[in-house]
């Protein structure tokens, strides 16, 4: 049994690093929809929450399926927990490390493109809806404000949040569980042979 759970486990991080990969190519998939492509707005304000969202859900659902398979069909809440709490927990290392490498390596200026083009994609949205563009510009400030918020960030607090990350890949961890886990049956009746 305890070699069932740590292979569980082990599994389970061999699944992260493909949930991971998943993550991050559709995280840059949006990047480059939003930022890169001259796509229309409602595309733009889409595809962020598809991309970064939805899809990835879906991906850990069929990755869940897929581990639960691999380790024979049946697991309980306990076990499921800690394998889908392996697998998130090395997905999200791999997606923040990867995204880490690719705005400070490959394209520096990643956070300031995805600023002017929300702030670009709000104030068109806006200015469609019929609000006055002194409204338009407070907004923007207030949206500028938060981003060099999120920029001048301290070690104690990104400790601190990743503390954060920690308790909510265990709770997602303990939802998907939930989901997925498939009890072995108590009690196989004995062949009878006629």
């Amino acid at each position: 049994m305890q070699d069932l759970n740590r292979q569980i486990r082990i599994k389970g991080a061999i699944y992260g690093i493909v949930l991971g990969v998943i993550i991050l190519a559709l995280n840059l998939i949006s990047y480059f929809i939003m930022v890169k492509l001259n796509t229309p707005k409602w595309v733009t304000a889409f595809s962020q929450p598809l991309f970064t969202n939805v899809l990835p859900i879906v991906a850990a659902a069929l990755i869940c399926f897929r581990l639960r398979k691999k380790i024979g069909g049946y697991w309980t809440l306990r076990q499921a927990s800690s394998g889908i709490f392996a697998m998130f927990l090395t997905s999200y290392l791999i997606f923040f490390f990867g995204m880490l490498l690719y705005s400070k390596v490959i394209d520096p200026a990643m956070a300031l493109n995805i600023e002017n083009k929300i702030e670009s994609v709000k104030a068109a949205i806006r200015k469609d809806q019929g609000v006055s563009q002194q409204h338009i510009d407070e907004e923007t400030k207030g949206l500028r404000k938060d981003f060099n918020e999120r920029e001048n960030t301290s070690v104690l607090r990104s400790v601190q949040s990743f503390g954060i990350v920690i308790v909510l890949v265990f709770l997602a961890s303990l939802i998907f569980a939930a989901l997925f886990k498939n009890d072995p049956p108590a009690y196989v009746a004995p062949n009878k042979k006629q």
